[in-house]
């Protein structure tokens, strides 16, 4: 690809496997690609920012979407998006693509608790996985999703939550491994990704 020319290499590099991440994981727009993508160069190759300009994204990324974007009717994805609602249900904070980090996670489920909290609402755990959960599996090194959880108060406990949690996960139809032990992540055997962006989910 032409563009490639114009930038440091490792710069194409890793733009190259953000956007192809991005697409096959299926949350971000075009244009929030775009916006991350130019963030990315501004903050690490700033000397390579006037190299490459934002209107010449949308062309690289239809490039890559049309040879990574999953396809189908998203049955898995859908499927657990359904679990994360009922566990909403329950009272359990339940996040997609929550941070790069366990830890990010856990500060994006504290923020949305509080606001709950703050409406009345009682938020007695939470339940996500990670940008860097997803990606071991986009990555093949892989074949589970891992889903990190925590309790808000004394009971129920963190045990109890993950309890609840492989409750749904299984009455959906998923095969789930955990130890029942807090340290431990909840495990989605097989969990084959097939989710995509469009403009009616996201």
């Amino acid at each position: 690809m032409n563009w490639k020319h114009k930038i440091d290499e490792c710069l194409a590099d890793e733009l190259e496997e953000m956007i192809i991440e991005n697409i096959k994981a299926g949350f971000l727009s075009d244009d929030e690609i775009t916006e991350e993508c130019l963030e990315y160069i501004e903050e690490d190759y700033p000397d390579d920012s006037e190299a490459i300009s934002e209107d010449e994204f949308p062309e690289i990324i239809k490039s890559f979407r049309d040879k990574y974007q999953n396809n189908g009717n998203q049955e898995n994805y859908l499927k657990l998006d359904a679990v994360f609602h009922n566990l909403g249900q329950r009272d359990i904070v339940a996040l997609h693509y929550a941070g790069y980090t366990q830890s990010d996670g856990f500060d994006d489920c504290n923020e949305i608790a509080s606001i709950k909290h703050n409406h009345g609402d009682t938020i007695i755990g939470c339940c996500f996985y990670t940008a860097q959960d997803l990606g071991h599996i986009l990555h093949d090194e892989n074949a589970s999703l891992y889903l990190s959880f925590g309790n808000y108060f004394e009971t129920p406990t963190a045990e109890d939550i993950g309890q609840i949690i492989v409750e749904e996960l299984q009455a959906a139809g998923f095969s789930v491994q955990w130890n029942h032990t807090v340290n431990t992540k909840i495990a989605i055997q097989n969990f084959k990704w097939d989710k995509y962006y469009d403009n009616e989910s996201c």
